[in-house]
């Protein structure tokens, strides 16, 4: 188990969309992450995919005045939970704190915020920092494809990996993965048994209740899950927009090294550019020396990088995943991405001229 790193300036899905000018993107997965939970809650219903289940209050009944409140605080007080503050009116953002116990967030975060609480419910779920394995992926018509890592779910979502990523296709007929572990395997078996929905009239009623699609019988969707200390499989998000933004990967065993490769890692878009490396580490976001067409190499990109990657001919990090939210910028701009190099700024140097060719996954001296 371990605890992954949190970047402050790793933004929502939202938050990106609307930092790279998509403001329409953005306004649709605001209404699609403010339905997270009611789509999860359905599901639950319908076919028992166990999620994060909060319980749900409206912000004004938030007091240690409300009995029932009081009471949840002095039973289940020092829990840690995700606590959310959901909008019910248009045009304002969720607000979110995780990691605190629930006592801690009620006294040092709820109570401070300067919020008309009638604009909002709460929505307080349980939160684990010590998880097993986490996953985010992809079920479209053609394929199933995604990442499964060791440890806490935002290394996939944010790139900020401390452990190894497992990539995986399936094709409704057989599994292709990076590398072998027997447990990740498992893990991801497991999950995606739980999106297999046999039964008719159950797909017949998740097509009516969340215009759900399926394939080969799996719930087509974006999906993030954990899998938390007694090998409970926790559900996270279901997003019906993000896989259009996907496309669906060549095969991973196509994948072909050359006799000049220096570097490999995942592609997170395809393409290929050549140019001059500029390593750009954190403390010189701002002050570095960016010609337009560069290769951008850097540990992990954030929002902070983004300047920098619409300039860029390519982007090369040393962390990340094929699905994490900078990952699907680099899409949006249609940047040639390589994520996972792990060694790519000690490997690479600033002036050195490259190919970088993000379908194979490979990079090259020009």
């Amino acid at each position: 188990m371990s605890k992954a790193v949190i970047n402050e300036h790793q933004p929502s899905m939202t938050e990106w969309f609307a930092a790279i000018g998509e403001e329409k993107e953005s306004q649709a997965f605001r209404e699609e992450d403010l339905k997270k939970q009611a789509k999860l809650e359905t599901l639950y219903q319908t076919i028992n995919l166990t999620y994060e289940r909060p319980e749900i209050w409206p912000a004004t009944e938030i007091t240690e005045e409300n009995p029932a409140f009081a009471e949840l605080l002095k039973t289940r007080g020092k829990e840690l939970c995700a606590f959310r503050l959901v909008p019910q009116k248009p045009g304002l953002e969720k607000i979110r704190n995780r990691g605190l116990s629930i006592q801690d967030c009620y006294e040092t975060w709820f109570k401070n915020l300067t919020i008309n609480r009638e604009d909002y419910k709460v929505e307080i779920c349980p939160h684990s920092d010590t998880l097993l394995w986490s996953t985010i992926f992809v079920v479209n018509k053609d394929m199933v494809f995604g990442e499964i890592i060791q440890g806490m779910h935002n290394q996939l979502t944010q790139g900020n990996t401390i452990s190894t990523p497992y990539r995986f296709q399936y094709n409704y007929k057989d599994w292709v993965w990076s590398e072998d572990n027997a447990e990740a395997k498992h893990q991801m078996e497991r999950t995606l048994a739980m999106l297999k929905v046999e039964d008719i009239q159950k797909q017949a009623e998740l097509k009516q209740a969340l215009n759900a699609n399926f394939s080969h019988g799996y719930l087509v969707g974006y999906f993030e899950t954990t899998v938390w200390e007694g090998d409970k499989i926790h559900f996270i998000d279901y997003n019906r927009l993000l896989p259009q933004f996907f496309l669906t990967p060549p095969p991973m065993n196509n994948e072909k090294q050359s006799d000049t490769t220096i570097l490999t890692g995942t592609p997170a878009f395809a393409g290929s550019a050549t140019g001059t490396v500029v390593i750009v580490p954190e403390d010189k976001i701002n002050s570095v020396d960016f010609p337009e067409g560069s290769i951008l190499v850097c540990d992990n990109t954030d929002v902070r990088y983004l300047p920098l990657m619409k300039k860029s001919a390519a982007i090369v990090t040393n962390r990340g995943g094929m699905l994490s939210h900078a990952a699907i910028v680099a899409r949006e701009l249609k940047i040639p991405c390589l994520v996972g190099t792990k060694t790519a700024t000690k490997t690479l140097s600033t002036g050195m001229h490259i190919q970088v060719d993000a379908s194979a996954g490979t990079i090259c001296k020009a």
